[in-house]
């Protein structure tokens, strides 16, 4: 077992086709070496596992390089660590243990651990003997901006979700250029300094995660009164319906940052709920029909209910939300997306923030035959 180096780029990429089949993204090497790049001063040393036997790849045990602020009694730490993403053994060699050595010394790297859509039959059990904290199911928000056409795309559930009471007079803001200091600064007198546990979002991060991505494209907006900055991308919807369906998309809501600290704690913040109104209408003159946002802590839940969105769980009816969970890729409804923690004072999901994109569900999920992405 030893560390992922670019020499063994041919051997994996073929391993990845064979295990998780033809087409997988992660084949595709300018996404494969941005994901995994991570960032943080720890990610020449943090890097994927690969397991050899008798000189042939055997298996990956995939770690997304970071740093992570963690409250500690006396002050904030900055500790190095890692999100795991991606674990695979080939089926001969399954059942031996040597996935668990693949994850111990995964561990053994990094003082913290994350992961997030981790699979509930196969590798949660195995966190949660190895101490992880496990939180089942994200809180998922959702918002319509046009009933009619989620209807026609959804079905109709979708006239579950509240009309979004954003009123006509609200003028849509457009996103601005990302400035990775800019949004740094921000981060680190709101979050930071309310004690939430969560990656470290400094300039170095913003730069990884939304400048240099490969494949998506990311808006940053911030709001020009202050009140805080939201990145988000714009999803286009593959027709299902047919010649002459009408094109649409939906905002995925990525980041999710309020200027003040209290805010974090729970207080009440009007300007930033008006911020995010202004969002949804830009969205919306977009062509954009739908949005959603996932988080661990759900203090942003009145915050989003005053912007026009609903919790998926108050709707549920079963396992079946109003609007699917993967809004491209079939008819299943996707599963919730859980998350895990092994870190030092971590005790309460409440005060940490993890989103979709802390690990890798949020990067692409098909590419075309050209290699661009469709969703």
């Amino acid at each position: 077992m030893r560390p992922y180096a670019e020499s063994d780029w041919v051997a994996l990429r073929v391993f990845i086709l064979c295990q998780w089949g033809s087409g997988h993204p992660m084949a595709d090497r300018r996404i494969f070496d941005w994901q995994f790049r991570g960032f943080g001063h720890e990610r020449l040393a943090i890097r994927p596992l690969l397991l050899f036997i008798d000189g042939e790849l055997a298996g990956f045990r995939g770690i997304i390089p970071g740093l992570y602020q963690v409250p500690s009694p006396k002050d904030m730490q900055i500790l190095p660590g890692g999100s795991l993403a991606m674990w695979m053994l080939r089926e001969e060699f399954r059942g031996k243990g040597l996935g668990r050595i693949m994850h111990d010394e995964a561990e053994r790297l990094c003082p913290v651990v994350t992961g997030a859509g981790s699979n509930p039959e196969t590798s949660v059990p195995i966190y949660l003997q190895n101490g992880f904290r496990l939180l089942e199911s994200m809180d998922r928000y959702l918002a319509v901006l046009d009933l009619q056409a989620c209807l026609a795309h959804f079905g109709n559930r979708a006239a579950e979700l509240p009309s979004r009471a954003c009123g006509k007079n609200v003028r849509p803001l457009a996103p601005s250029g990302p400035d990775p200091a800019f949004l740094a600064e921000i981060w680190e007198r709101s979050a930071f300094e309310a004690g939430f546990f969560s990656l470290y979002r400094n300039g170095e991060f913003w730069r990884w995660r939304i400048l240099e991505s490969p494949a998506f494209r990311y808006e940053t907006f911030v709001d020009p009164e202050g009140s805080g900055f939201l990145v988000a991308r714009v999803e286009p919807l593959l027709s299902t319906g047919g010649a002459g369906f009408p094109p649409s998309c939906v905002l995925r809501l990525i980041d999710l940052v309020p200027a003040g600290p209290s805010t974090w704690l729970g207080a009440e913040d009007a300007p930033f709920a008006r911020f995010l109104g202004r969002c949804l209408g830009w969205a919306s003159e977009k062509g954009c029909i739908a949005a959603d946002f996932h988080c661990t802590s759900g203090v942003f839940g009145p915050i989003l209910a005053k912007a026009g969105f609903a919790r998926e769980r108050d709707l549920l009816k079963g396992d079946i939300p109003p609007l699917p969970r993967l809004f491209n890729g079939g008819t299943s409804p996707g599963r919730p997306i859980n998350a895990l923690v092994k870190a030092p004072g971590v005790a309460s999901f409440e005060r940490v923030y993890m989103v979709k994109s802390d690990n890798d569900m949020d990067r692409p999920r098909r590419l075309d035959e050209n290699g661009q992405v469709l969703y």
